[in-house]
């Protein structure tokens, strides 16, 4: 009696044995046209097919494509799922047999299948990319995908898995709604998604939350209302999406409340905080939980590059960089961690942002001398310095230095160079790289047509700014906010404020959202033309729709205030800023100086330098200067020499313009003396 799997094979005719090499010899001769396969029983179908798929002969298998139907294609995936990548293989190679001979492709319960298959053996990516494909490219509902995977698991078995894998995939593709919608259905049907997929979701509206995370904090109180136990994950994000409010306080009441539970925090959790800390300014804190991660984790936790080079940033961002430097030799090295191109190019920028490039092209070289190789972002970060610092032979060094290397020029590089020349005066320069720029098919954006822009507004060369312009357009590029407000501003300088205010109104009709600068520049347009209080007027609607003003939109009012000679209304305006927690600064108090010298307050403006020492806000060169000034036409030499003086002790030094007052009123005392 033959075993079962011979009988079936006895059933496929004897054509198909002498295509596979093993008939007479005369299968050796020049073949004749094979005729149309024979409809086979489809159990020996299935047999054949898994013999040889499991030989991998595709060549073989390809007699059999006429016969690749969803059922057996099913039926052959469920028979292979012990070896799930073998399943994949066929499933791929089934549907390209199926383009190729135009026939529809498999349906959705065959998909499910091979799903359910992948799912169980933990291989999630595949998985994940079938279920984009099925809702991006096939539009299959979230709904119809969910009900066929159901249907495959009730039929054939598998993995709950499967329905963390469906929310994910939605969060993928950035169907929130279809998340939630799916975690929705699985409740009301008695089946609850793991703490993993709402973690899942949550990181996703947390990351895309443009609603200032409400979703976020609607999501996570409606988990823990469900019975939902927090896990590390879980803990995290909730840190991090109060770190990101600047909420410091609270995300260590989340981290006391983690490990009162017993969940113990991992390196992420250290990271987050202490990234936190760093941002909201509170570095000493970030530098104390830093030292005792080992300690506050039980020993199951060390700090790792990644918090390394965090602090470190963080530190550079603050002003800091020889703190982040001495963290490397301090800590860094301690722990066995050597700093890596990251830390090099945070460090590099830190020095050259602080105005300190010596100490930054020490770093450079050191970092060459370790035998790396600075990649284009550490070119770009010494570039944008430099230029920015008015050392342009310096940037043509480093320029040569990057070409010898072989570092690519990125769009960045190029939008620095136009930009830094730009700021140098050097237009001709700064045009090259512009064509330079185009002709590498580098321009991504509307960057250095901005710096172009505005620097030719600058220099009143309006006729190339609309060139600029239109090409822009002919390149299809939109302008976007930056190029509105340097428009506005340009119009509002020049007495245009129809212009200016048809610039605003195009801006909000295609969709630019304004932003503080652009309701600077109109807020200052006002008052150069002296509407201050169509510019209040503008305050006090930015403020009523939740716009965040700044200092500077208060100090350009005040100033049109005191032009026009309204004090009273500049000082109730300062009294409304001091009321909703904008500090004056030195900027504020160097207009009230120059309004009081400007008017004869002398007495007055002595007060208000005396305000601001005991206020803590440090007076500089144009505070004396304006005041010196001011003293000299009325010749009180003695007072003047006295505040030279104290701006010498308070390392404020006098310029030339100053210098020249001093000695201007010294020789006008001397001359009335002897007279």
């Amino acid at each position: 009696m033959l075993p079962s799997s011979l009988r079936f094979l006895a059933k496929i005719p004897s054509l198909i044995i002498q295509i596979r090499g093993f008939g007479s010899p005369s299968s050796f001769r020049k073949p004749h046209p094979l005729p149309p396969p024979p409809i086979l029983d489809s159990e020996a179908v299935l047999e054949a097919v898994c013999i040889n798929l499991r030989r991998r002969d595709w060549n073989f298998l390809q007699q059999f494509s006429s016969y690749l139907v969803g059922p057996l294609v099913r039926r052959v995936i469920l028979r292979c799922r012990s070896s799930p990548r073998l399943s994949l293989d066929f499933f791929n190679w089934a549907l390209e047999q199926q383009r190729n001979n135009e026939r529809s492709s498999l349906d959705l319960d065959t998909y499910s299948v091979l799903i359910h298959v992948l799912v169980s053996a933990r291989m999630f990516d595949e998985a994940l990319c079938i279920m984009r494909q099925l809702m991006q490219e096939r539009r299959v509902a979230a709904l119809e995908l969910l009900d066929a995977l159901a249907r495959s698991r009730k039929r054939y078995g598998g993995s709950r898995d499967v329905y963390d894998a469906m929310v994910r995939c939605c969060t993928q593709i950035g169907a929130t709604k279809d998340a939630c919608l799916v975690m929705e259905t699985l409740r009301a049907r008695g089946v609850w998604v793991s703490v993993h997929a709402c973690n899942n979701l949550l990181n996703h509206l947390l990351m895309s939350s443009q609603d200032g995370g409400v979703a976020f904090w609607e999501m996570y109180k409606e988990m823990l209302a469900l019975g939902y136990v927090e896990n590390v994950n879980t803990f995290n994000l909730v840190i991090y999406g109060l770190c990101r409010e600047c909420k410091i306080s609270e995300a260590f009441s989340v981290f006391y409340r983690m490990l009162k539970g017993g969940v113990f925090p991992n390196i992420v959790t250290f990271n987050m905080l202490i990234d936190g800390c760093c941002r909201n300014g509170e570095l000493s804190l970030a530098y104390e939980l830093f030292k005792k991660i080992k300690l506050v984790s039980g020993n199951n936790t060390e700090p790792n590059a990644v918090t390394f080079n965090c602090l470190i940033n963080d530190l550079c961002k603050a002003g800091r960089a020889e703190d982040g430097e001495h963290v490397v030799k301090k800590d860094m090295l301690k722990k066995g961690f050597l700093p890596n191109l990251r830390t090099y190019g945070t460090l590099i920028d830190g020095y050259a942002r602080e105005g300190k490039m010596e100490e930054a092209l020490r770093l450079f070289i050191e970092m060459l001398d370790d035998g790396m190789v600075p990649n284009v972002v550490v070119y770009n970060s010494l570039l944008n310095w430099l230029l920015k610092q008015g050392h342009i032979e310096e940037a043509c060094f480093l320029l040569s230095d990057m070409r010898k290397v072989h570092a690519s020029h990125d769009h960045y590089t190029y939008a620095i160079l136009v930009d830094g020349y730009c700021r140098n005066g050097c237009m001709q320069e700064a045009f090259g790289y512009y064509n330079q720029c185009r002709e590498e098919k580098l321009v991504k954006d509307v960057v250095p047509y901005n710096s172009l822009i505005n620097h030719l507004y600058k220099q009143g060369r309006v006729c190339e700014v609309n060139q600029l312009l239109g090409r822009m357009f002919v390149s299809c590029l939109a302008p976007d906010v930056v190029t509105y407000s340097t428009l506005i501003d340009r119009f509002f300088k020049d007495g245009k404020i129809d212009d200016a205010l048809k610039v605003y109104d195009e801006m909000i009709e295609v969709g630019q959202r304004p932003n503080l600068i652009t309701y600077n520049s109109i807020i200052h347009g006002f008052c150069q033309v002296e509407y201050v209080d169509m510019a209040r007027l503008a305050i006090e609607e930015l403020r009523s729709s939740g716009m965040l003003l700044d200092v500077i939109t208060y100090n350009t009012v005040v100033n049109g205030y005191l032009r026009s000679q309204r004090d009273e209304e500049a000082l109730d305006l300062c009294k409304d800023m001091q009321k909703l927690g904008i500090a004056v600064n030195g900027v504020t108090c160097n207009i009230f100086m120059n309004y009081l010298c400007k008017f004869g307050y002398f007495e007055q403006a002595k007060g208000l330098l005396r305000i601001m020492l005991d206020g803590g806000l440090s007076p500089d060169q144009i505070t004396y200067t304006t005041i010196i000034t001011a003293l000299s036409k009325s010749s009180q030499a003695n007072e003047i020499i006295e505040l030279h003086d104290n701006m010498v002790l308070r390392e404020v030094p006098p310029d030339e313009y100053t210098y020249n007052t001093i000695v201007s009123c010294l020789i006008q005392g001397k001359a009335h003396s002897k007279s």
